[in-house]
């Protein structure tokens, strides 16, 4: 009986197999794609792999950025579930059924490419730089080369963050070198490029570079999560995620409530973020 059997084994372990696959594909949900700014891009690349290690059930990606109003216009249009944003949500976008989940705070840091050799800037010397009344790093006390000013339009969270500190910028004309960029990952793609270029980025974003980034003290304070927290740094911004109110379907509540994880807090720590549930409260 055991002979005339033999060849029934490996057909009931392929069914065995088979079923094994269609129960786990009845199991997972789809996939969670966070399209959106590319401020929290880097951290929640590091996030998404973590949450999709720790279960099998969702599997979290983060895509290449489209901006904040790539992740507004994509879950208005029902395309995503939740996006990522690089600021809170503005009254007039939360009054078309949008909610916000906040992540942290992120020092906004003026940084140097490989060959900057100053350690800070002035909120007069950022002037000065971004205008052109200082072109060569010479003006700053550094090593001479040409200030390769990289900057952003009006409208970006990290211009807005310093827009609210230093006034002059907001209504700045950009000096003639100054080139502008619309995408967090072309700003770096430049201080990669040159050692003496200099632009503004929260610092979690900034990690993504491939060279070495010299992070700029500003008015002699350090672009970090702790000076943040103690209000000695005011150059930050909050980033976060959107989706339609009362619309959060199970995949994405998985992710949301594991940002309150102990795992994932002490990623946005060691990022240089101050999670939502630690940065000071509004008195």
């Amino acid at each position: 009986m055991r002979l005339k059997g033999w060849w029934l084994r490996p057909l009931m372990y392929l069914g065995g197999l088979l079923a094994a696959v269609a129960v786990a594909g009845i199991a997972r949900a789809a996939d969670l794609v966070i399209p959106g700014s590319g401020n929290p891009e880097h951290v929640l690349t590091l996030l998404a792999e973590d949450f999709n290690t720790q279960q099998i059930v969702n599997r979290v990606t983060v895509p290449p950025s489209s901006g904040t109003a790539g992740a507004i216009r994509d879950v208005l249009a029902g395309t995503a579930v939740l996006g990522r944003l690089g600021r809170k949500l503005k009254p007039d976008e939360a009054a078309q059924g949008l909610a916000y989940i906040p992540l942290g705070r992120d020092p906004v840091a003026f940084a140097g490419g490989s060959g900057v050799t100053i350690n800070g800037l002035t909120h007069a010397q950022a002037v000065e730089a971004y205008s052109g009344q200082a072109a060569n790093w010479m003006a700053f006390g550094g090593q001479p080369g040409p200030i390769r000013a990289i900057g952003r339009e009006s409208t970006d969270a990290s211009r807005q963050a310093i827009n609210r500190v230093l006034p002059a910028f907001e209504n700045m004309m950009f000096g003639e070198g100054v080139k502008i960029v619309h995408l967090d990952p072309q700003l770096i793609e430049l201080l990669d490029r040159f050692p003496g270029a200099l632009g503004f980025l929260n610092r979690s974003a900034l990690a993504s570079a491939k060279t070495k980034i010299v992070y700029l003290a500003f008015n002699g304070v350090e672009p970090t999560a702790e000076s943040v927290e103690a209000g000695r740094y005011p150059l930050w911004l909050e980033f976060g995620l959107v989706h339609r109110t009362g619309v959060l379907p199970p995949e994405a509540r998985g992710f949301v409530d594991y940002l309150r994880s102990a795992s994932a807090l002490r990623i946005l720590k060691t990022q240089g973020v101050l999670a939502a549930a630690e940065a000071p409260q509004p008195r």
